[in-house]
């Protein structure tokens, strides 16, 4: 009887713990947004009002914040420098491509971002000002609808967790 009611709250406190796990996962993806957009901001304050080039801009916006999207500045930063023959737009998009797997950013996250480079270094100081906030709108619209799944999903994955627990109690026992 004591073995069966360990293995009860062994179950239950796995499963809840895994429901509590996936909820949290939910939130990583609408904070990575809001991160991005923080730097994108960031981006163009440096090159309309410090005159910085991507490369500067790149390695001051890559040390700003500690999560996963800093990569994508670092290494574009990385691959300017090292890389000479290498123009903006092909660096970005490297960086992007390398680095979108260590977030949790979807693949139409990866679209904008991919897109944006596009025209990184490209054009005169207008054309990047506009790129941007056409980038940052864009990102504002995939963040609001990461922050309605989150929202949706996340009481889910928490219920889940205790009640499918629960069941495999029942079941076994």
């Amino acid at each position: 009887m004591l073995f069966k009611l360990i293995g009860s709250i062994l179950i239950m406190v796995a499963s809840s713990f895994l429901g509590f796990y996936f909820s949290k996962e939910c939130t990583k993806r609408p904070r990575e947004l809001r991160e991005l957009q923080a730097l994108l901001q960031m981006f163009e304050n440096e090159i309309s009002f410090l005159s910085s080039t991507v490369t500067e801009a790149f390695s001051k916006l890559s040390k700003c914040f500690e999560s996963s999207t800093r990569f994508f500045f670092s290494d574009t930063a990385e691959l300017l420098r090292d890389n000479g023959s290498m123009n903006a737009s092909d660096a970005w998009e490297r960086a992007v491509s390398e680095n979108i797997k260590k977030t949790a950013l979807k693949k139409e996250d990866e679209t904008i971002l991919i897109s944006f480079g596009k025209i990184l270094g490209a054009s005169d100081l207008e054309g990047q000002i506009s790129n941007i906030r056409l980038t940052l709108t864009q990102l504002k619209m995939q963040e609001q609808k990461a922050e309605e799944l989150k929202e949706k999903n996340r009481t889910m994955y928490r219920n889940l967790g205790v009640l499918g627990g629960l069941a495999v109690v029942i079941i076994l026992f």
